[in-house]
């Protein structure tokens, strides 16, 4: 298990600074209001005009207190997932800690500073699990996890939304920085390229798509709504035990408390031109504007491949809904047995 602490960090506003709030500088009189002194709230339309350029981000510490990672009072494995940001973050992630240890699987647990740092032994591992929202990452990180899938037969369980999407910047001192500035003119998740074209994400304009290693990627359509997953091919051996049929919905319940309305939500990701073409389309969110997550799986030689939900809801759903819980289960177990060829 790799628990997403770049973006923890990110979301993490202690100080008077984040990736979203005050992300260049501390302002110079102190915020009375956000929503009326922020350009975050003031500029919000095109997306993007509020955020400086990738140099003008400033560093981030993860020497910190994180509120957004604090659990609220007693709380219960099956409990709503509570608060704006938690649903994103550590209270999230818990809820698949507590699943695997109900399924009976035992793991490693691991900060992403420890994949960037070659301190994660990937090929003493069979499966590597990123899960809800592991938006930021660098690209030692990345090129590290696409060599160990496409090269050394690793399996990978992307069970999030929005991951990878943004490539951040280790400095010496042990601060990050995002690369964060998405030269967006309508709401363009990566932003416009100087030929014209559109970026897939931020990670793609400074490195390349992350649907090259995820077979999906983050799009505007879908986001902020939750619905329930329609089965796309039921003879999938992922499907195995869930009596589901093609057309068939899963995935209505959910422990997400700010996004609620099933396992496809929240921020959602679907199949781009930048997918490996032998990316097999297993089942969609009915989310509306045809924004619903894609669940896909893309197999290589040596043993390698990649497990993707494409979605923030997905671990919030674990617990609730027999299907969602029975094929994480199904892959984790096919991934685990399978041998690297």
């Amino acid at each position: 298990m790799l628990a997403s602490t770049n973006t923890w960090n990110a979301y993490n506003n202690f100080g008077g600074r984040s990736n979203y709030i005050n992300a260049d500088r501390l302002p110079d009189v102190p915020v009375v209001s956000a929503r009326q002194d922020l350009d975050r709230y003031q500029k919000p339309v095109p997306f993007g005009t509020w955020r400086p350029k990738d140099e003008e981000y400033r560093p981030l510490s993860f020497d910190r207190p994180e509120p957004n990672n604090h659990m609220f009072d007693d709380p219960q494995i099956t409990d709503p997932v509570q608060g704006r940001v938690q649903c994103g973050q550590t209270p999230g992630e818990w809820r698949l800690y507590g699943w695997l240890e109900r399924e009976g699987f035992d793991y490693d647990l691991y900060g992403e500073g420890h994949l960037h740092d070659d301190l994660l032994p990937l090929d003493a591992y069979q499966v590597l699990i990123i899960a809800v929202h592991p938006e930021y990452w660098s690209r030692e990180m990345y090129l590290a996890v696409k060599s160990w899938v496409f090269e050394r037969g690793g399996r990978l369980m992307y069970l999030g939304g929005n991951g990878l999407n943004c490539e951040i910047i280790f400095d010496k001192d042990g601060t990050m920085r995002c690369l964060s500035h998405l030269y967006s003119e309508a709401g363009e998740m990566g932003g416009k390229a100087p030929d014209g074209s559109m970026y897939e994400s931020r990670m793609h304009r400074t490195l390349e798509s992350e649907a090259n290693l995820l077979g999906v990627v983050c799009t505007d359509t879908g986001i902020m709504t939750a619905a329930p997953y329609k089965t796309v091919d039921a003879s999938h051996w992922i499907f195995e035990g869930t009596g589901l049929k093609n057309g068939d919905l899963f995935g209505q319940e959910s422990l997400h408390e700010r996004i609620p309305g099933g396992a496809s939500g929240h921020e959602t990701d679907k199949r781009s031109v930048s997918s490996p073409p032998n990316t097999v389309l297993l089942a969609k969110g009915t989310n509306p504007d045809e924004g619903g997550s894609e669940i896909v799986v893309h197999e290589r030689d040596h043993g390698g491949a990649v497990f993707s939900v494409g979605s923030i809801t997905w671990v919030s759903s674990l617990f609730v809904d027999n299907a969602v819980s029975t094929i994480t289960r199904n892959v984790l177990n096919n991934f685990i047995a399978r041998p690297k060829l």
